[in-house]
């Protein structure tokens, strides 16, 4: 196989893009836009922070603008999720509940950055390893709430 063909595919198993695509095919097959659109993007924020991961890490050796990256990378996804519900690009309540699944991360990153390096205490770390990986997980369930709103109505129909 190519170099760049198994970079790529670790780069998806590493990433939550690779539990995102299934939802993005079937999404872009039923035309179904506004779910596309949710999916692709926040795919595109998993696939950005995946690929900026190490070179941050390298880059950042005092734990500092890491945390503020990644803030800053949560709440431009919420800004672009947020005014493409207001135009009716995505589902309303799809960028809603997506505004209530992430808006945690940003202030655990911040609370992580202070904790870390103003009060020079370990409170976050526990709150950063647990909930983080949950809020992740919640950004995903919520692409995929249209597709289970699909299969509940089909089901209620027959």
């Amino acid at each position: 196989m190519p170099d760049w063909f198994v970079e790529v595919r670790v780069i998806l198993s590493n990433s939550w893009v690779f539990i995102l695509s299934p939802a993005i095919i079937i999404f872009y097959l039923r035309k179904d836009w506004p779910a596309f659109y949710f999916s692709i993007i926040t795919a595109a924020f998993f696939l950005y922070g995946t690929l900026i991961y190490s070179a941050l890490r390298e880059f950042d050796d005092i734990y500092i603008w890491r945390y503020v990256v990644w803030a800053f990378n949560d709440i431009a996804w919420m800004a672009i999720i947020a005014y493409l519900g207001i135009k009716d690009k995505v589902y309303l309540w799809q960028s809603v509940l997506g505004q209530l699944v992430v808006i945690m991360a940003p202030i655990l990153q911040l609370f992580r950055l202070v904790d870390r390096h103003l009060w020079d205490l370990s409170y976050s770390t526990y709150m950063y390893k647990t909930l983080l990986p949950l809020i992740n997980i919640g950004t995903v369930v919520v692409c995929y709430l249209p597709l289970i709103y699909l299969f509940t109505r089909r089901s209620q129909q027959a």
